[in-house]
Order: C-alpha cells, then sequence, then structure tokens
C-alpha cells in the first residue's frame, strides 16, 4: 500500500500558526518536537514530518476505510544522516517514507515496505487544475471506490492499481503503483 502528502510551505506559512506550543503539543511526540528544536530549518521539518504522518495516515485509511486521525499516534524516525527519508510506526507496524523539495513544498511518499518505494511513479504538478485526471496518461482513468479511496483503471485492459493523491496550495502530488516497473520521477508544470 502506499500514501503521500504535499504542503505548500508558502501556503503553510501563512494559514497555520505553528508556533504555539499547544499546536505542537497536539500533533508531536517529544522526539519529533526535539527534531523540529534542532533542525537547520524548523519550520521546514515540522511540514517534513506533518507530510510523513499524513502519507502513512493514507495508507491506514486504505487498509481499514476508518477516518480517523490522531497524530500522536504516529511516530515519525529520520533515517540516519537524513532528513528526507525514514520511517513512521503506527500501532508497532513501520512504514516507510522518502520526501523531496518540490519549488517551495514538501512532497512525501509512504509505503508499507522500503522496496515499494522503489515500485512507484511520483507525479508532482504546480499550479493545481481541478480534477487528477490531467495527471495521468489518457490511457489511464482516475476513479474512487465506494469508500473514496482513489485507484487508477486502465482504459483498455480494465486492470486497477493503487494511487495516493494529495493537494495544498499551488501543489498537486499524485504517487501511483506501478509494478514492477523501476521508479520514474516526473516533475512537470502545467
Amino acid at each position: 500500500m502506499i500514501g503521500n502528502d504535499i504542503v505548500d510551505l508558502d501556503l503553510a506559512e501563512k494559514e497555520s500558526n505553528i508556533h504555539r506550543n499547544r499546536f505542537r503539543d497536539k500533533l508531536f511526540l517529544p522526539h519529533e518536537k526535539t527534531l523540529i528544536e534542532k533542525a537547520a530549518h524548523p519550520d521546514v521539518m515540522l511540514w517534513l514530518l506533518w507530510s510523513c504522518k499524513e502519507a502513512v495516515y493514507k495508507i491506514i485509511h486504505r487498509i481499514t476505510h476508518e477516518r480517523k486521525f490522531a497524530p500522536q499516534q504516529f511516530a515519525c524516525y529520520l533515517s540516519p544522516n537524513t532528513e528526507a527519508a525514514g520511517e513512521v510506526v503506527y500501532q508497532q507496524q513501520h512504514y516507510y517514507f522518502q520526501s523531496r523539495r518540490v519549488g517551495s513544498g514538501i512532497h512525501t511518499m509512504a509505503a508499507v515496505s522500503r522496496t515499494l518505494l522503489d515500485q512507484v511513479t511520483i507525479q508532482t504538478a504546480y499550479h493545481v487544475k481541478p480534477g487528477w485526471q490531467h495527471l495521468l496518461p489518457a490511457t489511464e482513468l482516475f476513479q474512487k471506490d465506494e469508500h473514496g479511496i482513489p485507484y487508477v483503471r486502465d482504459s483498455y485492459s480494465g486492470a486497477r492499481w493503487p494511487v495516493s493523491v494529495s493537494h495544498h496550495g499551488k501543489y498537486a502530488g499524485m504517487v501511483k503503483m506501478c509494478l514492477p516497473s523501476p521508479q520514474n520521477i516526473i516533475i512537470s508544470p502545467l
């Protein structure tokens, strides 16, 4: 299973009051607050950790069909010597993430295994258009199941595969399973 989240840092700076301690206490565990405080760019670290939790939440929602997000139940750990990859632990299960800066945004992809992160196609778009179809080839159709969980269907074969979508501000992100081909990274302005 896969998930993703995208944060427009410019919009997040305008819309949120991340400097309130109560805000951080509600969202982050003590070790995560320490990571934020010690980071060279604390605001970026805060949104990186937030996006990791959101991306894994989307995996959990895909599995359980439940819509309850409790940020402190998602513990983020960064891989040594990087701020762009690591794991999130939720109910003793480990999920893996990698993040990248996209313009003034952060795009995080998460999966149930490290190997799966290498088997996804990543599409990031600037200046969001309505809907998701414009991020896909003409032969692939964006759809949602009865639980509102997105997937892509091949218009010729009818085959379906998971896709995770996210948007914030001027960015939209899509991560789609594309087994067994290697990772393709596409960053394209609309």
